[in-house]
């Protein structure tokens, strides 16, 4: 039976003590993202964390639109040239860790310290998005692995239909590829599960992101030889 690294964690989308300074108020520090829980708000300064009795999360009264949160010090602060950082849970759309997929790549340990592995159908999926994100050429000893979807990355759109086309031939090849290899793989009489053998490619399906246009979000779906359905969603951040 064939296994690899577990490379995807559920993100925690905490934004890790962010840079920041006072208002001209001396009272009011911005932070940069939402704040989805005020609870795991923590304030540095110079290092130093405060405590909470200090300050008030109060709405922030010139961006309503975005419903953004605010630090608001009980008096004026003494030292204005003092910088602060921010440590707080954002929502997953304004996430930088995981850019609203809810997922990261990197590697995770048991309770005890042990590597933790993935198998069958989680292992499809991995190596899905292993044949999707992977720029392609950039391996030496597998350059035809890989597409070439990460170049897209803060290009501009004069074309967006042209481009969604291009996404989709992209996954379709690099899936297909995928196919390919697992089907060699097995000849060689290895010890593989149908959990982990991509038996169709079922759907690409390539949108822009309701709540921000410049990201481009393709949904995949493919069946295992098991008969289960295994689904892999990427986010492009693009410009139009």
């Amino acid at each position: 039976m064939s296994f690899d690294l577990n490379l995807t964690t559920p993100c925690d989308h905490l934004v890790f003590r962010e840079l920041t300074v006072l208002d001209n108020d001396a009272r009011t520090i911005h932070f940069e993202k939402p704040v989805a829980v005020t609870s795991t708000v923590q304030v540095f300064a110079v290092d130093n964390l405060l405590p909470a009795s200090l300050y008030n999360i109060v709405e922030d009264k010139t961006d309503l639109l975005h419903q953004a949160m605010v630090i608001k010090f009980n008096d004026k602060w003494r030292s204005p040239t003092d910088y602060f950082e921010l440590s707080y849970t954002t929502i997953p759309t304004y996430c930088s860790k995981c850019a609203g997929n809810k997922f990261i790549d990197d590697i995770s340990y048991d309770v005890r310290g042990d590597l933790l592995t993935v198998r069958n159908e989680k292992l499809l999926m991995q190596n899905v998005e292993k044949f999707t994100v992977t720029r392609i050429n950039s391996n030496p000893f597998h350059p035809f692995v890989g597409t070439s979807l990460m170049g897209l990355i803060g290009t501009r759109v004069t074309n967006p239909s042209f481009l969604v086309s291009q996404i989709t031939a992209e996954e379709s090849k690099t899936l297909q590829k995928l196919q390919d290899l697992q089907s060699q793989y097995q000849l060689t009489g290895r010890e593989v599960t149908e959990g982990e053998m991509l038996q169709s490619i079922d759907n690409i399906q390539v949108t822009q992101d309701q709540d921000d246009p410049t990201i481009l979000r393709m949904d995949v779906t493919v069946t295992a030889q098991s008969g289960k359905t295994v689904e892999f969603t990427q986010y492009l951040k693009v410009y139009n």
